[in-house]
């Protein structure tokens, strides 16, 4: 089961925005109990949120979703289960059809045109749809209150060995967790992530030499191969050239601000309130943030490249769940907007300040290598070489990343008491009864529990 990221942005009508404001507050306050929009209600949905950013036209409303399967058929079944729910959000948008008007293909259209998706999208555990992630955390328990029974105290002496060998005739003789001893039905790139990075090496290398021996080899294709080798060349070149003069040029117009940084911010913060709303209310924490993209082409592509290369290295990952080094993050995305501006959401454990401490510890240069084509009144730190320094300096960036964030008005989390680390740890259980060598044999297996 393939995850799929939407980023639904529509238009809030200017004189609606209090009023959509305050009702989707009101369903974040008791969002496992809302049944009108009903988003704990179904069953492909990992996490959703709704926030209203700042657009060049008036504000609009960014409805997030992380969910197993397609766009199209969750929306098909979001408007079939909560058609009432979704026309009082949707009612504040400009040019929404409502639902009760009887047109649910209108209202699908206006959403799925809507989306603008994800331009990086990460994902933990890839595969690991919603219906397992709880399945699998209802095995442990089943598990563990087998070995805890009365009657089992003395399974508990035994070697790990036995008492593996016990579980899993148990697991067996029970029909309601049996699905266990079988395979988990995983994709090929998360199975086998090293015969895909082996098999898209083998011909790269192969083109690589090829042009090489091109290259130096006699004959009729040397000269074009050269060519475009010193196309190639002087193309990296004046990229590096155009690269650092747009730092230069930000090191300017950080000189010139009538107003340091610290003072923006501090005059700023007496906003923290309202993110606070929601921040650190659960084991869990959403983030939402915008920037602006810094003028011109040349930091648009630049961003746009560094997005494909950060989802290219998270879908190859030999290393399943974490993201540079980041071992908190369920699922997260970086979406450009059609006005040129990174909105970054991103569903994590633990707290905002351990989340960007682990950022600036962790991850710093590629943290540094996409927002530093952005800004805001904060400013990104002074970076170089479209790496270096940046997120190095943690008070700035920090401020930065905060001054960008947008409060959340509603978030839901249809697993809220598990870690990244509690998924992970589940999934050993599991592929322990089959192949306890995997997880370190039966005694590293026992531990798990």
């Amino acid at each position: 089961m393939p995850q799929s990221p939407f980023t639904i942005l529509t238009p809030v009508l200017e004189e609606h925005e209090a009023a959509l404001t305050e009702l989707l507050r009101g369903i974040g306050d008791k969002v496992m109990e809302d049944r009108e929009l009903g988003l704990s209600t179904l069953d492909r949905l990992h996490y959703a949120s709704f926030s209203i950013v700042r657009g060049d036209d008036g504000p609009l409303l960014v409805f997030e979703g992380n969910i197993d399967g397609s766009t199209a058929a969750f929306l098909e079944h979001l408007l079939g289960t909560s058609p009432d729910g979704v026309d009082a959000v949707y009612r504040h948008c400009a040019d929404y059809p409502a639902l009760a008007d009887g047109d649910r293909d209108a209202t699908l259209s206006y959403l799925l045109s809507s989306d603008i998706g994800a331009d990086t999208f990460f994902v933990a555990w890839p595969g690991q749809s919603l219906d397992m992630i709880r399945r699998e955390e209802l095995l442990r328990r089943w598990i563990q209150d087998f070995l805890d029974r009365p009657e089992q105290a003395a399974l508990r002496q035994e070697d790990p060995v036995e008492v593996h060998r016990a579980v899993v005739k148990a697991v067996r003789d029970d029909p309601s967790v049996r699905w266990a001893l079988e395979a988990e039905p995983l994709p090929f790139h998360v199975r086998r992530p090293r015969t895909v990075l082996a098999l898209l090496a083998v011909p790269a290398l192969a083109g690589l030499v090829s042009v090489v021996v091109a290259a130096v080899r006699p004959g009729p294709a040397r000269r074009p191969v050269r060519l475009v080798l010193g196309a190639l060349g002087v193309a990296a070149a004046g990229a590096v050239v155009r690269l650092r003069a747009a730092e230069r040029a930000d090191d300017q117009h950080e000189a010139s601000r009538p107003t340091d940084w610290e003072t923006v911010y501090a005059a700023w913060s007496k906003n923290l309130g309202q993110f606070r709303h929601r921040e650190d209310t659960k084991g869990q924490n959403h983030l939402s943030s915008i920037a602006d993209v810094k003028p011109g082409l040349f930091r648009l592509l630049t961003l746009r490249s560094v997005l494909a290369a950060i989802r290219a290295v998270a879908t190859l990952s030999t290393v399943r769940g974490q993201l540079g080094g980041i071992t908190s993050i369920h699922f997260a995305r970086w979406v450009i907007t059609p006005d040129r501006r990174l909105i970054f959401l991103s569903n994590f454990d633990g707290s905002w300040e351990n989340y960007l401490g682990d950022f600036v510890d962790l991850a710093a240069r590629g943290l540094t290598a996409v927002w530093t084509n952005t800004h805001n009144d904060v400013g990104f730190p002074h970076t170089t070489w479209l790496i270096e320094q940046g997120a190095r300096d943690e008070a700035r960036f920090k401020a930065f990343a905060r001054y960008g964030m947008v409060p959340t008005l509603l978030w839901y989390s249809a697993y809220p008491q598990l870690s990244v680390a509690n998924i992970s740890n589940n999934r050993a259980i599991r592929e322990g009864l089959r192949l306890p060598e995997s997880v370190g044999g039966p005694e590293f297996w026992l531990r798990r529990l």
